[in-house]
């Protein structure tokens, strides 16, 4: 008696809908990442008629919606998050792929210099660019937290990291988008008590809050919901920076509500020193861009640091 393979097989016809899925999925991956149409458009050269039309193919086939988009409005849905998230993945490894055949055919070397916020550098930068190190002996890197002017900054590092809720107005320098992190409402358990364990944010917190960024003292904290639902939470400000880590600190010490990036207050959430408040609720994820002069003048180690940055967001922000 013959026994059947237990493998799946497919034949030509669903092999091309999976190939074809697959490519439509890695073009809505680019669309979200250059954040619509136009720059996604602008930075892979397919023009913007075609990505429309190929999203919307992908959008038929899998019977949802992905992105809510007009002449004005741009949005990811929930459910074209969770596809966003699979298709980084899927990419993440392609660029592994890539870094083995660059790594194959040329040795990086030279000097690399970045610069990055402090937070940034702390959560994941510092580890990449120790190991890109390691890895690559004959490239001297830089990494500096020290932040100016964007155009300060590119005139003196060949890589310039920057974190931005907002797209990046267009410039004559290459902006790329790495990743998008996710932001959270946390705070002590005791704060989180005596706020009431607000589920909705209607009207405003009944505790403190911590401000980021020196100008901010009272203000309408801006919270995406379920289902993409938009709402406005009133604020008290007692405290604020314009450094993570020390609202970071400001809300492991009690001092009130914080916005802080899911990768920084990971490992305080798990270890019960902070918790989330309004779970569902959370403040807009913030995008976070590499920024250079001219992809002529980006030398090999600076594309392969890209790429392994790229991978391991990926990594970091699936967990």
């Amino acid at each position: 008696m013959t026994r059947r393979s237990s493998a799946m097989t497919f034949g030509p016809e669903r092999v091309n809908q999976l190939t074809g899925a697959a490519d439509d999925l890695m073009l809505l991956v680019e669309v979200i990442d250059a954040g619509g149409f136009s720059a996604a458009s602008a930075r892979t050269g397919i023009p913007k008629s075609r990505l429309s039309r190929r999203i919307a193919a992908l959008e038929e086939q899998l019977g949802v919606n992905l992105l809510l988009r007009n002449s004005r409005y741009f949005e990811v849905t929930e459910i074209g998050q969770q596809l966003y998230q699979h298709g980084r993945c899927i990419r993440s490894e392609m660029y592994a792929a890539m870094t083995l055949a660059h790594d194959s055919q040329a040795e990086a070397h030279g000097s690399l210099h970045i610069a990055c916020p402090i937070a940034l550098a702390s959560v994941i930068v510092g580890r990449v660019a120790t190991e890109f190190a390691l890895a690559h002996p004959r490239v001297r890197l830089r990494l500096s937290t020290t932040m100016g002017t964007v155009e300060s900054l590119t005139k003196h590092f060949d890589l310039v990291l920057l974190p931005s809720a907002q797209s990046l107005p267009d410039s004559e320098m290459i902006v790329q988008r790495l990743a998008f992190a996710p932001y959270l409402l946390v705070a002590t358990p005791a704060v989180v008590e005596a706020a009431g364990y607000p589920a909705y944010p209607e009207g405003g917190l009944a505790v403190d809050a911590i401000g980021w960024g020196s100008a901010e003292e009272s203000s309408c904290w801006h919270l995406i919901g379920p289902d993409q639902q938009h709402a406005e939470l009133g604020t008290r400000i007692r405290f604020s920076s314009d450094n993570l880590l020390v609202i970071r600190e400001a809300a492991l010490a009690g001092l009130g509500v914080a916005r802080l990036s899911a990768a920084l207050c990971r490992q305080d959430i798990e270890q019960g020193r902070l918790r989330v408040l309004m779970p569902g609720w959370a403040p807009p994820p913030m995008s976070i861009y590499a920024l250079y002069a001219s992809r002529r003048h980006i030398s090999i180690a600076g594309k392969l640091f890209l790429l392994e940055l790229i991978r391991q967001f990926d990594l970091l922000f699936a967990e």
